[in-house]
């Protein structure tokens, strides 16, 4: 498996991948891809052996990023990009299997709000890639701020689970449905003319600065006095980017209490994952190896709450009954909930 070593310098980001001994580079691949500048790809800078170092804007791993709180424009944002890269990859016909999708190697800009994806031309590449695998990541281990739509990423589960394949664009449409200015945005980006990749630091930071008021959405038209958000196709963070308004009323979280540990754990997400797997378990179960990596999830939606078995090992159970695999089943206060052997109290 390959290993990846990431490191900022002259304004660009930049990230080396050491092959293993199994892991043969494509040429044939490589070469096409590297006579072509892709809007979301790291560039290749150099190869030695089984050594390839890419380049691209300055930004951090998408699970850095995800860290942080994030509104609704920016969630969809990051969706709408995954599906944007594989429409360009398909277009352009490089392999999807190829495309590195791990929130901890996919990096964002955090001025432009851009991914950049790694593209690793390797030969007989037998895993197929899983994308929705991929949302799901960037589901489980966002932090929706507080604002007036709470429940678009419950939404989102929703839906996803109602696929059974990756499909650009019945995800596109969705997206364009909880907010078209995201997919117009993306869409009017034309490809080649981002400007964001140079080995000229002077270059950077002149692009950066003219830039710096548009991305921030504070450029004005002199006569209008309107936000240029339609005319640039850049971002323009008011109100459709979902921003926190000062006045906000204090949220009341449903929770759980744990009996084996006496634990009060709060239910801040509209999807709320429980686990053993501490990456992306929003409450890690320790001390208990009957629990699954991925157990359930507790979904909230219009202030009611469900919970989800994920094919867990040892059942998920509501008052003793066993709850279905993949499917919702409402919860409700004073309900006892079992994974494995590991009991909860639901209270609202």
């Amino acid at each position: 498996m390959a290993k990846y070593k990431v490191k900022t310098r002259d304004c660009q980001l930049i990230v080396g991948v050491r092959l293993s001994l199994k892991e043969k580079i494509n040429v044939t691949q490589l070469d096409f891809f590297s006579n072509r500048y892709i809007r979301g790809l790291l560039k290749v800078k150099m190869i030695k052996k089984s050594h390839i170092e890419y380049y691209g804007p300055i930004g951090i791993s998408l699970y850095e990023r995800l860290k942080k709180p994030i509104s609704k424009y920016d969630f969809l944002f990051i969706m709408e990009q995954v599906v944007d890269t594989v429409q360009k990859l398909n277009a352009n016909s490089l392999i999807i299997n190829n495309v590195i999708f791990d929130i901890k190697n996919v990096f964002i800009n955090e001025i432009t709000k851009e991914l950049q994806f790694i593209y690793l031309p390797l030969e007989n590449v037998q895993k197929e890639t899983d994308i929705i695998g991929f949302m799901e990541q960037i589901i489980y281990a966002s932090k929706p701020q507080q604002e007036n739509d709470m429940e678009y990423v419950s939404r989102y589960v929703y839906f996803v689970k109602s696929l059974t394949k990756f499909d650009a664009n019945k995800i596109e449409k969705y997206i364009q449905n909880e907010d078209r200015s995201v997919v117009n945005t993306i869409k009017r980006r034309n490809v080649g003319q981002s400007g964001y990749i140079t080995d000229k630091p002077a270059d950077y930071y002149n692009h950066y600065s003219n830039k710096e008021d548009e991305a921030t959405g504070l450029l004005e038209d002199e006569a209008t006095g309107l936000l240029e958000d339609e005319a640039t196709g850049l971002l323009v963070e008011d109100e459709a980017t979902g921003l926190l308004m000062e006045e906000q009323q204090t949220v009341h979280y449903a929770s759980l209490y744990r009996l084996l540990t006496n634990e009060v754990i709060s239910i801040n997400k509209p999807v709320f994952r429980i686990g053993k797997e501490r990456s992306y378990s929003d409450y890690f179960v320790a001390n208990n190896d009957k629990v699954s990596r991925s157990h359930a999830d507790i979904i909230t939606r219009r202030g009611r709450y469900f919970i989800v078995d994920l094919n867990s090992k040892n059942g998920t159970y509501i008052n003793d009954v066993p709850v279905p695999v993949q499917q919702e089943v409402e919860i409700h206060f004073g309900d006892r909930i079992r994974l494995a052997n590991d009991e909860f109290e639901f209270r609202s």
